[in-house]
């Protein structure tokens, strides 16, 4: 099956004719192409004779028949041309934080989702993974991309596992493993499925792949290599960074087993997350920090709110905090209360212009530095919203629309410059989006001068993109290959973003610990004791050795200022 160039009528069995545009479009893998249809998403083979060759029919029926976990996002039906030809399959439409986002220790803090809340959705994986094998299944590549959480009740959080279509079941096999979560001691098989299980949730827990880390005689890129010898983070010689959350606050019996499966090379059943009583595995920290003195960096506190945590901060110098009070750092005052679960807040010439997701519903407010608030509506249907610097956008169907202020008697919010963006297909990070344009990456950068740049990035083809960050025309991607390898992309615009320079990197993880300053600037805190300062358009970079740096500071940007999170406070962070 090609890819849809024109609006195509296509019939989905069990469901009826649907008419797919290419504005549907999502994404492509090496199987198919993505396309979404309401509540079904549709995955249409590249090929549509090895697709009936390989009895794909047949084995969405087995799949159907042998699988009713809710979890398990089974294939619920063929999807067939105009004339009757099977090119593909539909499932349904599942809305989800992909795992990477949640390993991370900053969105774990935001989202108020610690060890019970983790604990809850590792026990349903446990769960997913043994229906599956009751019914004759393997889940083969059961990687962090194949699963989504719904975490919109932390407490009660749900996972789904995707592209089932792919699993060995009956007389069907698979073959296709992501080497990051590949059992390299056995062949495939439940002991393979539950070491997958292991990795994926070992990175619930603590960040970090169980073989990474420093480790003498390994380079940082030996992943592969670690697996196979079994040197895990449970090595007595392996450092790891402060950002690493401790691995003794993982449930006693799962622990022993992590240990058991990862250092020792035992392929057992795991024990419940929920499984209580202590661990017989000893864990000892050692810390990845430079001896140098402190001297090549000044921390500055500059706010901290008694009885409450800042958790989110804002390129503008609002943050929010644990007790949902907006507060601005220049005058320390209180600029609103705030309810909702994402928030947008950009500064205007006398206020804040504040937009906030309560249910399900964008809600936009004006507070005046008076602390006058009005509420404003707009004309248009909004499905998100986007912050970059102090200019907000809505999405709508196909457009980004730039929203503008007019703070006449009356405040009044219109809508300004729109540009036709593939919204289905468009991952929006902070400050800035990347496009899958019929598998052309290309970066979606609005400019401090009113425009948007929409640039070819083709360094970003065939990635999965993770997060990223941007200021000016400066973006910093983080993205992971089909091998499981995370690699940083920093892109150096010019000219209008006519033409950019890159800089490329691998990375440890999920993780993108990096502000970037609207001057051009980047600080970035990779291991504990360095920060990297950068100016990516010159190529320059400059190491600062600092005993007193963790990697658990986590950068950001408020104005030209390098800020963190500390003890609850916020704090900023400067060189001498």
């Amino acid at each position: 099956m090609t890819l849809i160039k024109r609006a195509t009528k296509l019939t989905l069995d069990g469901v009826g004719t649907h008419t797919i545009r290419p504005s549907d479009y999502v994404t492509q893998g090496g199987e198919g192409v993505i396309y979404r249809a309401g509540t079904k998403m549709l995955k249409l083979a590249h090929n549509q004779t090895e697709f009936i060759a390989a009895d794909m029919p047949g084995k969405v029926q087995l799949l159907r028949s042998a699988l009713s976990h809710p979890s398990i996002v089974v294939p619920t039906g063929l999807v067939r041309t105009a004339r009757g030809l099977p090119i593909g399959i539909h499932v349904p439409f599942v809305n989800g934080e992909p795992f990477p986002r949640l390993f991370t220790t900053s969105w774990q803090k935001q989202n108020r989702f610690g060890i019970p809340e983790i604990t809850t959705l590792v026990g349903t994986m446990r769960d997913v993974v043994t229906h599956a094998h009751n019914a004759g299944a393997l889940m083969v590549d059961a990687n962090e991309l194949n699963w989504l959480a719904d975490v919109s009740d932390p407490r009660r959080s749900v996972p789904y596992i995707i592209d089932v279509d792919s699993w060995q079941i009956g007389a069907y096999p698979a073959t296709v493993v992501m080497p990051s979560i590949r059992d390299w001691h056995a062949p495939i098989s439940q002991a393979s499925d539950w070491f997958a299980w292991g990795v994926v949730t070992f990175l619930l827990y603590t960040g970090i792949h169980p073989y990474r880390g420093s480790i003498a005689g390994y380079k940082p890129g030996d992943l592969e290599r670690r697996m196979q010898d079994n040197v895990s983070v449970f090595g007595p010689e392996v450092k790891l960074n402060r950002a690493v959350r401790e691995l003794t606050a993982i449930p006693g019996p799962l622990l022993d087993w992590y240990r058991a499966t990862f250092e020792a090379g035992e392929r057992t059943l795991p024990p419940s997350p929920h499984a209580t009583g202590s661990p017989q595995t000893t864990v000892g920290r050692t810390l990845h920090a430079t001896t140098t003195q402190t001297g090549g960096l000044v921390y500055e506190e500059l706010l901290r709110v008694p009885g409450a945590d800042i958790v989110s901060v804002w390129p503008c110098g609002v943050v929010r905090t644990s007790d949902n009070r907006l507060i601005d750092l220049a005058t320390k005052r209180t600029v609103t209360h705030v309810t909702g679960s994402r928030i947008a807040v950009v500064a205007q010439a006398s206020g804040h212009l504040i937009a906030e997701l309560i249910g399900d519903t964008w809600q936009i407010r004006f507070v005046s530095n008076h602390g006058a608030e009005h509420r404003l509506s707009l004309a248009v249907a909004i499905n998100d919203m986007v912050r970059s610097g102090d200019r907000l956008f809505a999405l709508t169907d196909h457009e980004l629309v730039e929203l503008t202020l007019h703070e006449f008697a009356r405040p009044l919010l219109t809508t300004g410059t729109r540009w036709s963006i593939p919204i289905h297909a468009t991952r929006w990070l902070s400050g800035f989006g990347v496009s899958d344009v019929l598998g052309a990456m290309h970066l979606v950068v609005p400019e401090s001068h009113g425009e948007v740049a929409i640039v070819r990035a083709a360094e970003l083809d065939g990635l999965r993109i993770i997060a990223g960050t941007n200021s000016g025309r400066i973006a910093v991607v983080l993205a992971v290959d089909r091998s499981g390898h995370y690699r940083v992309f920093t892109f150096a615009g010019a000219q209008s973003w006519r033409r950019y320079d890159v800089h490329t990197r691998d990375a440890h993880g999920p993780d993108l610990n990096v502000a970037v300053l609207p001057k051009g600037v980047t600080a970035e805190i990779r291991d504990d004791g360095e920060l990297i300062v950068a100016v990516p358009s010159q190529g320059t970079v400059r190491v600062v050795n600092d005993k007193d740096l963790h990697s658990t500071m986590r950068l950001t940007a408020v104005g030209n200022r390098v800020v963190y999170h500390h003890e609850g406070a916020l704090w900023t962070l400067r060189m001498t």
